[in-house]
């Protein structure tokens, strides 16, 4: 890294990445908000996908902090405009942002496979979930843990005088980090991609009225949206060339280190409400009217009574999401 330049660019996208994290934390915090009032108050009080959302949401706040706490310190900035004390600083919350970034997901993703668990009434729908789970489970957290110590000592990985002065000091290549953004990349979108469609065939035999049922899957079908955000921000990490400058070059590729998280903890609170849209009389969340139960196993009498089918919730044989 080059010491401060006074001919270099002054020029941040600093404003871009508070922008996004104000916007992110602002809806994800209303629509977590909203999740928790409904299942303290409206339902049988919290699960196992609640307190997994809500400290993802906790996670994602401080993913958020260190950001904008980074851009006071220049994050967003050419590292040539920076002393160096303020580049170094600046590098370090970009790296614990990052760091947040593959424990968030992997909190995100744990919560929506656990409550997908609680709908799925047959066995290949809870053995495809329980394998998912676990794969994502493992494959996050060896990243997450891979990506802490990528450099030894931990600190050379922002504070680049320690590589300087420490021979015994190093670091991974930058290749094997677009290796590992590539495999962490891998696993976010096929488990969206899973978890945006399986709830399709799962509900085809719940009972809940038809645009319940519309409002979960299209609510989740927002989770091919945060894939395509993944794939977007590894379109530009595998861009970024000039790593002397990963300050300024880096900030597309933290925009969507923030939207694709703050998308899908959005998607997934969401999907939770609708025992509070059924409070406020919205036509076709109610009790009444629910759509018959489809599916080539409905038509018999006992599919009727079925309570494999069915959670608790507000009126008889009705789920509660």
């Amino acid at each position: 890294m080059a010491a401060q330049d006074p001919n270099a660019p002054t020029d941040s996208n600093g404003g871009a990445l508070v922008a996004t994290a104000i916007t992110m934390l602002t809806f994800s915090w209303l629509s977590v908000s909203l999740r928790s009032f409904v299942r303290a108050r409206l339902t049988n009080g919290f699960q196992w996908d609640d307190w997994l959302m809500l400290a993802a949401q906790i996670n994602f706040t401080v993913s958020c902090v260190l950001i904008l706490v980074g851009v006071q310190n220049g994050l967003g900035r050419h590292n040539r405009s920076l002393d160096q004390y303020h580049e170094i600083q600046a590098l370090m919350y970009q790296a614990l942002a990052t760091a947040t970034y593959v424990l968030n997901m992997w909190l995100i993703k744990l919560s929506i496979g656990i409550f997908l668990l609680r709908l799925a009434s047959q066995k290949r729908y809870k053995y495809t979930l329980y394998a998912s789970i676990v794969i994502v489970s493992i494959w996050s957290v060896v990243l997450f843990f891979w990506n802490i110590f990528q450099c030894n000592p931990v600190a050379a990985q922002w504070d680049y005088t320690i590589l300087r002065n420490d021979p015994t000091s190093h670091c991974v290549s930058a290749d094997e980090i677009v290796d590992a953004a590539y495999s962490l990349s891998v696993m976010s979108i096929l488990s969206d991609w899973l978890y945006a469609l399986l709830p399709i065939p799962m509900l085809w035999a719940v009972k809940m009225t038809a645009q319940a049922k519309l409002t979960v899957v299209v609510v989740l079908g927002l989770g091919i949206f945060a894939s395509i955000a993944t794939l977007v921000r590894l379109k530009f990490l595998a861009d970024l060339t000039d790593m002397a400058d990963i300050l300024h070059a880096g900030t597309d590729a933290m925009v969507w280190t923030l939207v694709e998280p703050g998308v899908a903890i959005v998607a997934s609170s969401l999907v939770t409400i609708r025992p509070l849209l059924r409070l406020w009389k919205i036509r076709g969340f109610g009790t009444t009217g629910q759509s018959r139960p489809t599916g080539p196993f409905n038509s018999h009498p006992m599919s009727r009574t079925n309570k494999s089918n069915k959670m608790p919730g507000f009126g008889s044989a009705d789920v509660t999401l």
